[in-house]
């Protein structure tokens, strides 16, 4: 058994963990609140653009023309992308475990079928796990905190995207944590391209008179709304990092509770039993004495 002084080496140790663990709790917690009103003021626009790309269905032109490159469907798959969004900072449970299981999971299943991967990587966990992987990457990046911007999504995206028109790839996934509520945050697997809307979602048959023009609409609406999918999902992801790391420091801070309790016991036990045992020493002495 560990003497007093070791004992109380171990509280102070303790103690001082769980000052650490909650005061990264509180900062998790003011972060995630910010990151939680950024998701609601995103959305609303972002389902909006999604919902009139599904009304207009087809309308908008012939992807097999070759007239809106990003409408097209290729008949067999190559080389694909994935986007992985991961954290720069660890101490988040499994955040960053369950996002990278997924994307590793779909680059498997993607090179079974004979299709080669191209990964662009945000976060530096998910840089870090590649590289023990000693898989290649297309792209990294790090400059992704807890509140990206519209610019940042996009310097990122639109290249990948071009490389879709272009036909250098055939598909672009993307792999993030879903904000679901405050209280469920779960990773997703999402497709971004090839983009295939169903007669029924797309305006179930119904003729658009598009104004100005088809190219206007688009030209310009379906790129935004591919990088406005792919902002949605950096901050959503930002959030769910914060709630992560809020409950693992939670955690955190009740185990180191938990242990200086027990520490304390058992040092009030020693302390006593050293108390009790040089009291029997004084006793013992006085009777050899007498």
């Amino acid at each position: 058994m560990a003497n007093a002084r070791e004992l109380k080496n171990k509280i102070r140790s303790v103690s001082n963990t769980k000052k650490i663990t909650r005061t990264m709790e509180m900062i998790s917690t003011a972060k995630a609140v910010v990151c939680q009103k950024r998701i609601e003021k995103t959305q609303p626009y972002g389902d909006k653009l999604s919902e009139i790309l599904k009304d207009l269905g087809g309308a908008g032109g012939d992807a097999e023309s070759g007239e809106f490159p990003l409408l097209r469907v290729p008949e067999t798959s190559r080389r694909e992308a994935l986007l992985v969004v991961t954290a720069n900072r660890g101490l988040c449970g499994g955040y960053n475990t369950n996002v990278l299981k997924l994307a590793e999971k779909f680059i498997r299943e993607k090179n079974n079928e004979g299709i080669e991967v191209d990964v662009y990587v945000a976060g530096k966990k998910g840089i870090a796990r590649f590289r023990y992987l000693d898989m290649e990457v297309a792209g990294k990046f790090m400059q992704f905190e807890d509140r990206p911007t519209f610019d940042e999504a996009e310097e990122v995206f639109e290249p990948v995207m071009n490389d879709f028109e272009k036909g250098k790839i055939d598909g672009i996934s993307l792999v993030f944590t879903h904000y679901d509520s405050s209280s469920r945050q779960s990773p997703q697997l999402r497709q971004l391209l090839p983009l295939a809307v169903s007669e029924e979602e797309g305006g179930g048959g119904k003729d658009f008179i598009l104004e100005p023009d088809p190219e206007m609409i688009w030209g310009r609406l379906l790129p935004l709304s591919l990088k406005m999918q792919f902002f949605q999902a950096l901050v959503e992801a930002a959030a769910s990092e914060q709630i992560a790391r809020r409950i693992a420091m939670k955690n955190a801070t009740d185990n180191a509770e938990e242990m200086a309790k027990t520490y304390t016991q058992l040092y009030n036990r020693t302390r006593q039993a050293s108390i009790t045992q040089e009291i029997l020493e004084v006793i013992g002495g006085v009777e050899v004495m007498g």
